[in-house]
């Protein structure tokens, strides 16, 4: 495992990375698990192209490709910051990255959270994706269980925020799916040269 620490407007982000077999991953996905939750708990559910009931499963959507760079950012959130932002600045920054990525390598991105390349998705209006091309799915939303993944892969125990209780600590994941040789080392070079 790979770790890199910068800075983005005053604040620290640690990105962590590591390659792995998909198949190994594949030991990470509760479908049916986390379609419920989502059924139950996500105003996001059959409301978008990228999440469930509409997503494929993680084992079928990386089946053509061998390998996955998992990568992690975490940054703290600021005492007088809200943690959505915290979330939202997390997302964007490891996007960027990925989506930097998959331009430069053959190979395919997962998102961080639901699809928002439109502001209104297509499926609301009972039509086809306008940008099946450039949309992407998130881990969670194939049913990856991304608390167990965080914690065994990235020895990282991810926290949430609940009525009572804050979390300090703001955590994103994605991925890149690829075939052949990609480099941990291939990925700090990168992410040491982007400008975030």
């Amino acid at each position: 495992m790979k770790k890199i620490k910068f800075e983005k407007n005053g604040k620290i982000f640690t990105l962590k990375a590591i390659v792995c077999e998909n198949k190994d991953l594949i030991k990470f996905m509760n479908r049916d698990y986390f379609l419920k939750l989502c059924k139950n708990g996500c105003s996001n559910y059959n409301k978008n192209w990228s999440c469930p009931p509409n997503s494929p499963k993680f084992d079928e959507f990386s089946a053509d490709y061998t390998n996955s760079l998992l990568v992690e950012v975490t940054s703290e959130v600021r005492d007088k910051e809200d943690y959505m932002e915290a979330y939202i600045e997390n997302r964007s920054t490891l996007e960027a990255l990925l989506s930097k990525m998959q331009i430069d390598f053959e190979c395919l991105k997962t998102s961080c959270g639901t699809c928002n390349i439109c502001k209104r998705c297509a499926l609301l209006d009972n039509k086809n994706c306008y940008h099946p091309e450039e949309m992407r799915y998130s881990m969670e939303a194939m049913g990856m269980d991304l608390a167990k993944l965080s914690e065994e892969i990235f020895d990282h125990k991810l926290t949430w925020n609940s009525e009572n209780k804050k979390s300090n600590i703001c955590t994103s994941i994605g991925s890149i799916l690829f075939n052949g040789t990609f480099l941990e080392d291939d990925f700090c070079d990168l992410a040491r040269n982007y400008r975030f």
